[in-house]
């Protein structure tokens, strides 16, 4: 519960923390491992074995290896040290050997994380084995879902709430940070709820509705049952936060797991009562949310009800799917490291329509990318017992594991449709809870493998209906008259001694066959505990560390607006941000070293350009922007001085910074964004074009970074990388072709139109527009867009006239004036109400000396707009000049005159 309210334990800090209470846990439960009502062998923990496999891979993932093997392992990964380092490191220090995975620091801390797995599930096993901790689990499960629903509800109702760990994000949803992982949680509580309802109403009325000795009051009295209020409640909350949220992923997971729950797995003797249940809860729902006004968000948000909704079709991940396929093939057969999805996906995206996916917003894809093939059998593997261990409990006769059942094929349904569409279950509060869970059923099925449920031959045994009510109950009754007969027939005290130590009460004592296999189990469950326990204690350092870093990098940047402007203070952040790298060098700690030793330089600069006044100091502080530049480098002034500028040095640390951080992520973006804006004060460097081609692939999708870069690039004299950039961003966005006009008109030279702008209709039209407008109008590109222009693309009739004008202008500058004449009039034909393409034309016409057409289209034209004085005074112009040719006549020309240009010369 705690990690979910910190924003669902994404924290490293906080990881850290709930790392501590795992091992403490775990110590706490080894005590059970004498108490064979909690301990019954190797089977109850046949969960670690895909978990330590998992953990294992994790590592091997992050040991470096010889390059050659990495490249038989995950040829994308090879790639990623080789290919996209060249350019930036050169071929003699780029490293022989490496990891597997593409950030090795992302993939050592989740491989710590993930390592606590382990203490978590044997302690699960051990305190969750017995069954009367089962409803607790149950019930703390669904306090859980409830109280994240709750925290939603007031932030929902309340948006200018001031609590910690509220976040601003419209896309969270209670303390977490994407409401998808949210509903996630949610689902977990309407399965422990759902499982607290079935566990009561199969323990106190085993009986089915047509029964003939059924009454309402056995179903109505489950209201005063503390268990039953408490799943009531709870699977209430839950409901509506799944309403109120806006996960359609998580309504349509919950809607699964209902009917894997009580359509597929359940006895059909509870079929009509949980239906009835679900028209309960439902009722209720809506009385809950209805008076209270809420905008329920989850249905607002599908496309039947809104067509303006981000639905799966529109929101992007389909198109994204098609780039993390693309990327899982290039890793195979070992993946590119756990956590590194977001770095891993960008050499290979050509259809995403973001920026940047962390995510691929669908965990079976984004495993198979990080974790290949192995991964997939660890899956497969860990799915196959846990079904086993649901197939086998379904023949207990005890309605508590009947309970634990139905929640967790609920869980088990919710997450494997709701990861189609999320990655929630990577969030750790889903992991824990989703973890302890399925440990839970494995374990109960191993501690109930003697309870099993009566068999046609049993149907007349007396204890049948008490076992089914209460089983431990039945147990004890039967072993107290096996007692008492053995009394009456005379057994002796060995075996009436034998019949005391019998179990009773909770306690179901599981015994192996013979004592040295009690003995070998038990040690093996020890030494496995050791063993997980030792391997723990060497991890938590290592979260330890990383949660520092990360506190040290979040505290630096919520107060980094408020420092940056004070040189002494960057100076000690720099000092700080240095040591804690040294210890740690993680990416993020590393980007922000180079932001702020790129800050100390502008700031030093804007005193080398020596402003006189604080307003002064300001405005230079402005247009010393990296991004946005207005001013030359260095300052004239300050580069007078034999000793060396402190910004240049400021500057070049960024630069060694940035590039230092590129064989440790070969694929990170902020070190190479940093070179890019560094190249505006230092000197062209071939590293910035690398940086620009690279950045230019990972930013292939976004039309106005390209543009950017594409500007980089023609600063430093790459003119074919800016002519494949700026075509690239006008191919996704024609309308940028607008923006770059004006650089385009004055670089002709190094950038030609026929280059940079793509065959793309609605791009050449804007750029022949603008062309049509220069001083010398590029008639080359004119001709090729006269024939490259479809009009017939257009939507509506005024777009097509539209470009059936410009078509006719085109025409006409290459003295084309048939097909000026041809393409004009078709403008017209279909726009006829608009008198623009008609005054067009004839001034077209007028030009070119036809005066005939344009008296025409002028007599037209004041036919069929007569308000429009323009027609009208074209037919007088036409009239006047005609007037003037009848008056005037034509003199012979004599030759004997010299001409103009011999007396001139």
């Amino acid at each position: 519960m705690f990690l979910a309210a910190d924003f669902g334990g994404i924290l490293h800090w906080s990881q850290y923390v709930a790392a501590g209470g795992i091992l403490l846990a775990m110590a706490l439960s080894l005590i059970g491992l004498t108490d064979t009502t909690a301990s019954s062998g190797l089977r109850q923990h046949k969960l670690l074995l895909p978990l330590g496999l998992l953990v294992l891979l994790a590592w091997i993932q992050g040991l470096p290896l010889p390059s050659g093997l990495i490249g038989l392992l995950s040829p994308g990964s090879n790639e990623a040290y080789s290919t996209w380092l060249d350019g930036l490191v050169p071929a003699s220090e780029q490293p022989s050997v490496h990891p597997v995975s593409v950030s090795p620091f992302d993939t050592k801390h989740v491989a710590l994380l993930l390592t606590f797995l382990l203490p978590l599930s044997f302690a699960a096993s051990i305190v969750f084995h017995a069954r009367n901790r089962l409803t607790m689990l149950l019930s703390a499960i669904a306090i859980t879902g409830a109280s994240v629903a709750i925290i939603g509800f007031y932030r929902k109702l309340d948006p200018t709430a001031d609590i910690w760990f509220f976040n601003s994000k419209s896309t969270g949803f209670a303390g977490f940070v994407n409401r998808n992982n949210a509903a996630l949680m949610l689902n977990f509580g309407m399965a422990a709820s759902l499982g607290l309802l079935s566990w009561r109403m199969m323990a106190l009325h085993h009986i089915e509705l047509d029964d003939p000795d059924f009454e309402f009051n056995d179903l109505l009295s489950l209201i005063s049952d503390r268990e039953s209020l408490i799943g009531l409640l709870s699977s209430i909350t839950c409901s509506a936060g799944l309403l109120l949220n806006g996960s359609r992923g998580g309504v349509v997971a919950a809607l699964f797991g209902l009917v894997c729950a009580f359509g597929y797995v359940r006895p059909r003797r509870v079929l009509i009562v949980m239906h009835f249940l679900a028209v309960v809860i439902g009722i209720s729902v809506s009385i809950l949310t209805v008076p209270m006004q809420l905008n329920l968000e989850t249905i607002s948000r599908l496309e039947l009800i809104s067509a303006d909704a981000d639905t799966l079709q529109k929101d992007g991940r389909l198109l994204h799917w098609q780039d993390g396929w693309k990327a899982a093939m290039a890793y195979l057969p070992m993946g590119s490291g756990v956590s590194t999805y977001g770095y891993s996906y960008l050499p290979y995206q050509s259809k995403s329509p973001a920026s940047w996916f962390e995510h691929a917003d669908n965990l079976w894809l984004e495993m198979l990318v990080e974790t290949g093939l192995p991964g997939v059998v660890i899956a497969i593997l860990f799915f196959t017992f846990l079904l086993g261990a649901l197939r086998r409990l379904s023949t207990s006769a005890d309605p508590i594991d009947q309970g634990v059942r139905v929640a967790a094929w609920y869980a088990i349904a919710a997450v494997i449709v709701s990861q189609f569409f999320d990655f929630g279950l990577i969030v750790p509060s889903n992991l824990f809870v989703g973890l302890i869970l399925a440990t839970a059923v494995v374990s109960r099925q191993v501690a109930s493998g003697g309870l099993q449920a009566p068999t046609l031959e049993d149907e007349d045994d007396p204890y049948e209906a008490m076992a089914m009510a209460d089983p431990q109950y039945a147990m004890a009754m039967a072993a107290a008259e096996q007692e008492a007969e053995s009394a009456a027939d005379s057994i002796d005290a060995d075996e009436s001694e034998s019949t005391d130590s019998a179990p009773r009460g909770n306690k179901i004592k599981l015994q192996s066959t013979s004592t040295l296999g009690r003995l070998t189990s038990s040690v093996s469950v020890g030494a496995i505990a050791v063993a997980i326990f030792l391997l723990s204690l060497l991890a938590i350092p290592g979260l330890k560390r990383d949660a520092e870093s990360e506190s040290l990098v979040r505290r630096i940047q919520s107060e980094y607006s408020g420092m940056k402007f004070r040189p002494e203070v960057l100076e000690q952040v720099e000092t700080l941000l240095t040591e804690n790298l040294a210890d740690n060098p993680i990416p993020e700690t590393r980007s922000l070293l180079a932001a702020t030793q790129r800050d100390r330089g502008r700031l030093a600069e804007t005193l080398e350009w020596r402003p006189v006044s604080i307003e002064q100091a300001g405005e230079i502080y402005a247009k010393t922007s990296l991004n946005e530049r207005g001013l030359d480098y260095p300052p004239p002034l300050a580069a007078m001085t034999r000793d060396p500028l402190k910004s240049i040095q400021h500057y070049q640390d960024a630069w060694d910074t940035s590039l230092a951080g590129m064989a440790t992520c070969p694929l990170g973006q902020a070190s190479r964004a940093t070179l890019v804006q560094l190249q505006s004060v230092l000197e062209p460097q071939p590293e910035t074009g690398a940086a620009i081609k690279h950045l230019a692939k990972f930013y292939s999708t976004e039309p106005i970074r390209l543009v950017r870069l594409g500007k980089r690039a023609f600063m430093i004299g790459d003119y074919e990388s800016a002519i494949s950039t700026f075509r690239d961003s006008i191919s996704l966005r024609p309308s940028v072709t607008s923006t770059l006009m004006p650089l385009l008109r004055v670089n002709q030279d190094t950038l030609p139109l026929q280059k940079v702008i793509p065959d793309n209709s609605r791009a050449i039209e804007l750029a022949a527009a603008d062309v049509l407008h220069w001083d010398n109008p590029d008639n080359e590109f004119l001709r090729f867009a006269s024939t490259s222009i479809d009009c017939g693309r257009a939507s509506n009739l005024a777009d097509r006239a539209k470009c059936h004008a410009l078509l006719s202008r085109i025409h006409f500058a290459l003295e084309d004036f048939e097909s000026a004449a041809e393409t004009g009039e078709e403008a017209i034909r279909l726009m006829p109400d608009e008198p623009r393409y008609r005054v067009q034309l004839i001034e077209q016409f007028l030009i070119a000396g036809n005066r005939k057409d344009a008296l025409r289209h002028a007599r037209l034209g004041r036919n069929t707009t007569p308000d429009d004085k323009r027609f009208q005074q074209f037919i007088d112009r036409i009239a006047e000049a005609e007037r003037k040719e009848v008056l005037t006549p034509a003199l012979p020309e004599d030759e004997s005159v010299p001409s103009i240009e011999s007396i001139l010369n």
